[in-house]
């Protein structure tokens, strides 16, 4: 995958999932839908917590930095056990206003990426954390964390716009 093609999919499958979440009465954000374990404010705070270590990886690596995230560390069980935790007690208005900050940030980062460090360890790509390319590119796990993910949570958005 290019770059442009990276942030061509970020933007349009961006748009789709804050489409969802546009379709949620704000005052339902916080609720579970029927058949759900987690609520659209839940959602939200996780999808963003994985775009924030992406954007604090690519960030470090640019520093030379290496990052030991718990995420890469201790599994994403782990890491998504606490992002649960920390999103239950979130105000919902917080977490939109974050997730649009976060995402701006992830699609500058991105954009400051070449097209070799996206395929090849080369640039920044020399300092990203082996434990998470765990012998992936940088495109596929950018892209595995990033839009892909966002996809996953279709199910309950829909559920809590329309229940």
């Amino acid at each position: 995958m290019t770059h442009d093609e990276m942030i061509a999919r970020f933007v349009a499958d961006r748009a789709v999932f804050d489409a969802k979440v546009g379709a949620i009465l704000p005052e339902r954000l916080s609720d579970v839908p029927e058949g759900h374990d987690h609520s659209p404010r839940d959602i939200i705070f996780h999808v963003s917590a994985y775009e924030e270590l992406i954007v604090e990886r690519l960030r470090s690596a640019r520093e030379g930095e290496m990052t030991a995230f718990d995420r890469d560390r201790d599994g994403w069980e782990a890491f998504n056990d606490r992002i649960w935790a920390e999103a239950a007690e979130a105000d919902p208005v917080d977490v939109l206003d974050r997730a649009r900050t976060v995402f701006g940030d992830l699609l500058q980062e991105v954009r400051g990426l070449s097209d070799a460090e996206l395929t090849e360890v080369t640039g920044i790509t020399e300092h990203i954390d082996p434990a998470w390319l765990d012998s992936r590119t940088l495109a596929e796990l950018i892209a595995l964390d990033g839009f892909d993910h966002y996809r996953m949570h279709y199910t309950t958005l829909e559920a809590a716009a329309t229940g």
